[in-house]
């Protein structure tokens, strides 16, 4: 194998491996970046790198191979002006120089690994998960659980739509939840949505921490439906009705006070810089 191909199949292995972490990355990655990013579309990237490899060392190997009919021995020209030696017969064929064979199996077996590695790995990443692996009879009994529980805040008729496309929530709006205020809408994160339905229809508590944050959010944006437009008060709010939201779906007083308190202790660092979203110093969670 000549230097240019040894440094080619280098840096194609160090691709591989970077393609490998991407795919890592991604299976690893949250909900919202795996529902909004196409799956395909890094195995087609792992596949034509793969691609490009062996079509391009062939047609490497190809443009730099000598002609078969080529004498490596000495030519007819050179007998003439010099002579030749006595153990030197012309007229016997010079053996050909045997090169090292620019196909190896190793290259093959790799290639053909970090497809299967991606495949299997991508195949994990894009099967249904969280609410998309929940029925959709299932689902609508969330969502029916939801409403009640916004509508019952809200003191009007609401609906609780879970944004499976990621048209008003999620990743891309770097929102869990959305609610006109006054209005008769609002639209939860599938992840948000599957806590809640883990919670009120599997009666389990999936993490203490991440369904306390479901629940203030659904309390939230029950709140904005209410009317309320401040977004810390919605907040505050929100932290106090959801004891009996999380009473509601099943929770113990206790422990649905535990999580708000919780919420509402971490709300100053959890809004960041968005101070809009802190509560008053005077807040409660009773």
């Amino acid at each position: 194998m000549t230097s240019d191909l040894r440094r080619r199949a280098r840096l194609f292995r160090i691709a591989r491996i970077a393609v490998l972490v991407i795919v890592i990355a991604f299976f690893l990655a949250p909900y919202g970046v795996r529902s909004w990013f196409p799956v395909w579309l890094l195995f087609l990237l792992a596949l034509g790198l793969e691609l490009d490899f062996f079509l391009g060392g062939w047609l490497h190997t190809r443009q730099r191979a000598p002609a078969d009919a080529l004498d490596r021995g000495p030519q007819q020209r050179d007998l003439s002006e010099l002579g030749t030696w006595g153990y030197w017969d012309p007229s016997e064929p010079t053996p050909p120089v045997v090169a090292e064979p620019a196909f190896r199996w190793i290259h093959v077996i790799e290639a053909v690994a970090a497809v299967a590695i991606v495949g299997t790995l991508l195949y994990a990443a894009s099967r249904p998960s969280g609410w998309n692996a929940v029925s959709s009879k299932r689902q609508a009994q969330t969502e029916a659980i939801l409403s009640r529980e916004a509508s019952a805040i809200a003191r009007h008729p609401a609906t609780v739509t879970c944004d499976k496309k990621g048209v008003y929530v999620g990743f891309v709006q770097d929102a869990d939840g959305l609610a006109e205020v006054g209005g008769d809408q609002a639209f939860l994160t599938p992840e948000i949505c599957d806590t809640l339905y883990q919670l009120a229809v599997k009666h389990r508590v999936q993490s203490f921490s991440r369904t306390g944050r479901a629940i203030a959010v659904l309390a939230h944006e029950s709140w904005h439906l209410r009317g309320e437009r401040n977004e810390g008060l919605a907040n505050c709010y929100g932290f106090q009705s959801g004891v009996g939201i999380g009473v509601n779906l099943g929770l113990s007083k206790s422990r649905a006070r535990a999580m708000m308190r919780e919420q509402l202790a971490t709300n100053a660092s959890d809004s960041g810089t968005n101070v809009q979203y802190r509560v008053p110093s005077d807040c409660r969670v009773r």
